[in-house]
């Protein structure tokens, strides 16, 4: 059996995300920890950035095996997408990304309160991102639902993580 060539771009890509990673870890566990003030540990300021850095030294670390042992995403899902040749499907599903994004963070966080703007956008870009799929086996009515389910316990979910145990103030304080 041969040997699958290593994938260049994802090598170097899942090496610069797991240093990245690392150094973000090691630094977040330098941050002060408040320990002789008797501080709560869920209000460190390390900790958030702890919690992201080690994601992306695990998910950089995965890109790097998965490029040293030769696979890519094209010869897994055998779309023939790359980076510089997109099929109409990828355009569509990046410009929904950057629509509904762009929409939540520039025009509507910040300005209303946060936990019906980031439902009504869980709900809008699950029902996009559905609708455009041209594998979806599910009716309007079924998506429809699991989107306004997705979209109320996500952001609701969001809220409580952030408010309760990040001790993060949100836009629009409590609404409800």
């Amino acid at each position: 059996m041969s040997r699958l060539p290593v994938a260049r771009t994802d090598l170097a890509c899942g090496l610069f995300i797991t240093i990245l990673g690392a150094g973000a870890l090691v630094e977040s566990l330098r941050m002060p920890r408040f320990e002789e003030r008797n501080a709560d540990p869920f209000t460190v300021p390390g900790l958030t950035p702890g919690f992201v850095s080690v994601v992306l030294l695990i998910l950089g670390a995965a890109l790097l095996l998965r490029a040293l042992s030769g696979r890519t995403a094209t010869s897994q899902i055998g779309t023939g997408v790359t980076i510089t040749q997109w099929n109409r499907g990828s355009v569509v599903r990046t410009v929904l990304t950057l629509a509904a994004v762009l929409t939540y963070g520039l025009l509507l966080f910040g300005h209303f309160p946060f936990v019906p703007v980031t439902a009504a956008f869980i709900f809008a870009f699950t029902v996009g991102a559905e609708l455009i799929a041209p594998e979806r086996q599910l009716s309007l009515l079924q998506v429809l639902l699991g989107a306004a389910v997705l979209a109320i316990a996500g952001a609701f979910t969001l809220h409580f993580v952030f408010t309760d145990i990040f001790l993060v103030r949100l836009p629009g304080g409590r609404w409800w």
